[in-house]
């Protein structure tokens, strides 16, 4: 939701990577039932006042919960402050303030990460307007410095070896561009549910053990430390212009 330079990973792309601010928050166990009253309350607000705001929202398994907003450029950035302190003072004006209802309930952590082509794996197009799955699942690799170009060779051994099976697996690949302890890149795999993804993976382990250790130890001897994080989509929540 601070990264290396990657021109040398898409040094043949000519389209912008999507950008993406990643706002995470986070809610003490205790606080989450208030907090979860309170950010409906702000949401159905919001819907009156009309705010024109793209966000996909997600809870994760760390008591936190994940916004991801879509960027034009970096650019964009200081325009999108300017938007939701516009939208803040159209709250107060209407009776209703953010930072009194928010307070004590959160805090909040930002990042910013690109979309990476070359780092993503879909053998089939999914069509435009299709409503995201329902679980997720983020690994961090904080990778060695100098380690990219090595890195990124041995996720397209990854992508070789699924082309050669039969068995659909997928993934994002994106960059931390902006953030802290980097270089580091989020793998994002997505399921109908939880159960869903921990049975496709027992399934492939069963079948490719071997040759997914192999591939395992090929790419984590460029990688220092690894996190993961569990999520699960918020469709109430998110507010995206829908087909």
């Amino acid at each position: 939701m601070a990264l290396f330079n990657v021109n040398n990973i898409r040094a043949q792309e000519t389209e912008e990577p999507t950008l993406f601010l990643i706002m995470e928050e986070f809610v003490a166990p205790s606080d989450r039932a208030e907090f979860w009253k309170v950010q409906s309350e702000a949401l159905k607000i919001f819907d009156e006042l009309k705010f024109d705001m793209t966000f996909f929202a997600y809870q994760t398994d760390d008591n936190s919960f994940y916004w991801a907003i879509p960027l034009k450029s970096f650019a964009s950035i200081d325009e999108l402050f300017a938007k939701m302190m516009s939208n803040h003072k159209l709250l107060k004006e209407k009776g209703y303030d953010p930072a009194e209802k928010f307070r004590d309930l959160s805090t909040i952590s930002h990042f910013v990460v690109s979309g990476n082509k070359e780092l993503s794996y879909h053998p089939v197009e999914k069509p435009d307007g299709t409503e995201p799955e329902k679980f997720y699942e983020w690994t961090y690799f904080h990778l060695k410095s100098g380690h990219e170009k090595e890195a990124a060779e041995a996720v397209k051994k990854y992508m070789e070896f699924y082309d050669s099976i039969e068995e659909n697996y997928e993934w994002n690949g994106y960059d931390v561009v902006l953030g802290n302890n980097t270089p580091c890149w989020i793998l994002e795999v997505s399921a109908e549910s939880e159960l869903a993804l921990r049975m496709l993976n027992s399934d492939l382990q069963k079948k490719y053990g071997k040759d997914l250790q192999k591939l395992w130890q090929n790419f984590i001897q460029h990688v220092g430390s690894t996190e993961t994080k569990k999520g699960w989509y918020l469709p109430d929540w998110s507010r995206y212009p829908k087909e």
